[in-house]
């Protein structure tokens, strides 16, 4: 329950600062095309990196893209697992009234990076030294895992089992989904940034 807590209120730290974007995030289908263009972006920003790329810090407080690499994958296994014990509770969809936060606010918000926020312990990069290879290893196994719970599950099931964040706000199995994804992208988007910082190595 901790973790959850801890979790939670890493990812919701920002959901103040929602901007409204032209998104539309509210079936099985476009969630799926949401999974596929997130792998594909974070495929493209690390294809053919060397191991001193995939490894350089832009100075001792930032992370490498190793690190960012490592962090989606265990994040995403962490709030995969959150649903899937979401979804073993019973359903109440009498609940989904609550839900104030749209599916097109929930990804703009995860790729805000006007806010930043600290990563709890257990989802920080425990390394220093890592291969681009047997990361990616890594990340597709989680990712295919994920992609199962989705394929797996009917729709109205995600949408009826809802729970309440540490932010006070209720949110449903459908949504923590589209955390997954978002997390991912706004990693990405910090990978970038590390390949344009003073420093980074041509090869």
């Amino acid at each position: 329950m901790r973790n959850l807590i801890l979790v939670l209120a890493f990812l919701l730290s920002g959901s103040i600062a929602v901007k409204g974007k032209n998104l539309y995030v509210n079936d099985k289908d476009t969630l799926l095309h949401y999974f596929d263009d997130a792998k594909a972006q974070l495929l493209a920003s690390i294809d053919g990196l060397s191991d001193e790329q995939f490894n350089f810090k832009p100075d001792a407080n930032s992370w490498s893209i190793g690190q960012c690499v490592e962090h989606i994958a265990k994040t995403e296994g962490m709030l995969r697992d959150m649903v899937i014990d979401l979804l073993a509770k019973p359903a109440n969809p009498e609940k989904r009234g609550e839900i104030k936060t749209s599916g097109a606010q929930v990804v703009s918000m995860m790729q805000d990076r006007s806010f930043k926020a600290e990563a709890p312990e257990m989802l920080r990069p425990q390394s220093n030294t890592y291969n681009l290879k047997n990361e990616l290893a890594v990340l597709e196994k989680e990712r295919n895992i994920t992609l199962d719970l989705i394929n797996d599950t009917p729709e109205e099931e995600l949408r009826n089992h809802i729970t309440i964040t540490p932010a006070k706000e209720y949110t449903d199995a459908y949504r923590f989904l589209l955390y997954i994804a978002g997390h991912s992208l706004r990693h990405t988007a910090q990978i970038e940034e590390i390949k344009k910082a003073s420093g980074f190595p041509k090869q």
